[in-house]
């Protein structure tokens, strides 16, 4: 079946969100958006490992305890995963090594909100894959009628 003119192609979408969900903001690059998607792998990057370096990788990344927020650190993809990872590795040799209840929390928040941030940025990959869609400067001031 042949493609339609303006639909977009369904690799290439794909292939942008996968390479999104990896590393977020690789999708952007993939589709040629380097400078954008470079401001967005140092903004989720810094945010998803300051948060582990606030409260640890053990006790930041816990599929267990904190089921809701882990969903939201994998959305993260590899910075999630190598977290996950170190953390376990660092359970085995260090099994009482865990952060106050506050730096948990503060840890946990930020690489929550690193992995929510990358579901828009998925999104907008998704977007910006297709040849029809069209990025808006910003809208102009309505201006007001005048007083008669």
């Amino acid at each position: 079946m042949a493609q339609k003119k303006n639909e977009p192609d369904i690799i290439r979408v794909l292939l942008a969100a996968a390479l999104a969900w990896i590393l977020p903001g690789l999708g952007h690059v993939y589709l040629g958006q380097r400078l954008r998607g470079l401001i967005l792998i140092v903004v989720i990057t810094a945010t998803f490992w300051c948060g582990v370096a606030i409260g640890g990788v053990q006790s930041t990344i816990q599929p267990r305890a904190r089921k809701a927020w882990f969903m939201a650190q994998m959305c993260t993809g590899s910075h999630a995963l190598a977290a996950l990872g170190w953390g376990e590795l660092r359970s085995r040799n260090h099994p009482d090594e865990r952060a106050g209840y506050t730096e948990e929390d503060i840890a946990v928040i930020y690489t929550g909100i690193a992995g929510l941030l990358s579901v828009l940025i998925i999104i907008d990959t998704l977007a910006s894959a297709d040849p029809n869609y069209v990025r808006l400067g910003p809208a102009k001031p309505i201006q007001e009628e005048e007083s008669r």
